[in-house]
């Protein structure tokens, strides 16, 4: 073989930059894939850290906007007491509601909550008043509630606070109304026959209770405002 034909064939062999190509594909490709893996662990993380704090978020507003405490059983009523200052008897029927008493449980869902009156507020309207105190202020005749107590009827001690299982009692007592009298409210309405009421217990957290009823149309010594 001639040596000229020899030289061709080496510097044919020497030119062949296949491999190299390759080489260097392969190293880009690599490349790629990092960077894309880096990307996706990213947005996943991110993706994951947003998604638990949305979960943590709606979860902290249905805990506000559920309700703590859930009604148990019925609302009873009780008519003034008319006959404590009636000789001789027959005495008059009762004429507006001097009483209200409500049970009350955990909502479901809800966790151990306070039923100490002083962290407990009422709101009581009609289509004559609004009023709101809170549960531990003393008897007074500045609005239409006077008192609230609340006693656990169902459950041990504390009795301030309520848990799974326990029952408790409220008894909302609302002010007469007879000027003639120094410790009735001159500036409220009796709640009468035949009127719609409504009533909120706010607790320190949690939505409120609300309590709507209508009175009878004849005012009974006690009634069931079913």
């Amino acid at each position: 073989m001639k040596p000229d034909i020899i030289y061709s064939k080496m510097n044919s062999v020497y030119s062949d930059n296949r491999g190299i190509t390759g080489l260097e594909t392969a190293i880009i490709l690599i490349a790629f894939i990092v960077v894309a893996a880096v990307f996706a662990f990213t947005v996943m993380t991110t993706g994951l850290f947003s998604t638990e704090k949305a979960k943590t978020t709606a979860q902290a507003g249905i805990a506000e906007a559920s309700s703590t405490f859930a009604p148990k059983g019925g609302i009873v009523a009780e008519g003034d007491k008319t006959f404590f200052a009636c000789f001789p008897p027959p005495c008059p029927s009762p004429t507006f509601v001097e009483k209200v008493f409500m049970q009350v449980t955990l909502a479901t869902g809800a966790t151990d909550a306070s039923i100490d009156p002083k962290d407990l507020a009422f709101i009581y309207t009609d289509d004559n008043q609004r009023h709101s105190m809170n549960a531990s202020t003393a008897a007074t005749d500045s609005g239409i509630i006077r008192s609230v107590a609340i006693s656990k009827i169902v459950g041990t001690s504390p009795v301030t606070l309520l848990r799974e299982g326990e029952v408790a009692e409220i008894e909302i007592t609302l002010n007469k109304t007879h000027v003639a009298v120094t410790d009735e409210c001159n500036d409220c309405t009796q709640l009468g026959s035949n009127a719609q009421f409504r009533i909120e217990v706010i607790p320190p957290a949690g939505g409120s209770l609300i309590i709507a009823r209508k009175t009878p149309p004849g005012i009974q010594q006690v009634m069931n405002l079913e």
